[in-house]
């Protein structure tokens, strides 16, 4: 079983418990959307910085509008310069 960072919900920040839909919430929201704001906002990065990676895929993704995948009909299931079936 892989943990899918993309499912809307999933927690992506264990150290200060942020959800992907947070930072989803938060960037529809911005004119400018970073991942530093995360950080401002909720410590994103702070700790452990694992999740950053992970946001910036996802806000690279969300800018292209390929996520969430529901909106676009579409998902790039590559990241890191990996490939996922």
């Amino acid at each position: 079983m892989s943990w899918d960072f993309r499912k809307p919900g999933t927690r992506i920040c264990v150290c200060y418990d942020v959800t992907n839909q947070q930072a989803l919430d938060l960037w529809r929201e911005s004119d400018n959307p970073t991942v530093g704001r995360l950080t401002q906002l909720f410590d994103c990065g702070k700790s452990c910085a694992m999740c950053i990676p992970y946001f910036e895929t996802l806000l690279r993704e969300f800018k292209r509008g390929e996520w969430p995948a529901g909106e676009t009909g579409t998902q790039d299931t590559s990241w890191f310069g990996a490939k996922h079936a």
